[in-house]
């Protein structure tokens, strides 16, 4: 940041104590190291806080790229289970029900259809 040699310092001491005595030099010193080490301590609370805002940013983003990768894989698995579901219910219904659920043949169907028995059932024998 700033680029000052010893000789800068040391000529820097020199005309304040020249300019300021020995009795108030040493206070002086004092007070300047006690803000500069403020000074630092702030500094360095600002980076450590902009760090920690940066990795909590990367960690969001990378939060919101795995829900991402998981909803993409939760569609892809509910359109696989989809046609699964379609595929497995075609195999299952025999071609007869698929000809007699034709608009032209529903009346058909359901006069073909197992009537449902007339009688109640019989209690079990105890």
């Amino acid at each position: 940041m700033f680029d000052i040699g010893f000789s800068e310092l040391f000529l820097c001491a020199v005309i304040a104590l020249v300019v300021l005595g020995p009795e108030r030099l040493p206070g002086l010193a004092r007070t300047f190291g006690r803000w500069s080490g403020q000074a630092r301590a702030y500094m360095r609370n600002l980076t450590a806080e902009l760090e920690r805002e940066v990795k909590v940013q990367e960690l969001r983003e990378q939060v919101e790229s795995a829900n991402r990768a998981v909803r993409e894989q939760a569609t892809i698995a509910k359109t696989q289970v989809r046609q699964l579901a379609d595929e497995a219910e075609r195999s299952i219904r025999p071609k007869a029900d698929e000809e007699s659920l034709k608009p032209g043949n529903v009346d058909a169907a359901i006069e073909s259809a197992p009537k449902p028995d007339a009688t109640p059932p019989k209690p079990p024998a105890a």
